[in-house]
């Protein structure tokens, strides 16, 4: 069982957090404003 190992454990851990970092990095930055953006123009046309 390679989990049990510490130096493989470690290793998991901070590859992990770099990736979820990363992911939420750019889900923050490049994802959501385009989404905002997207549900501000669409409620301003149902306004008209």
């Amino acid at each position: 069982m390679p989990q049990l190992v510490p130096f493989y454990f470690v290793n998991l851990l901070t590859f992990g957090m770099l990736t979820m970092t990363f992911l939420l990095y750019m889900v923050s930055t490049k994802l959501l404003p385009n989404i905002v953006k997207l549900l501000l123009t669409r409620s301003m046309m149902v306004n008209l």
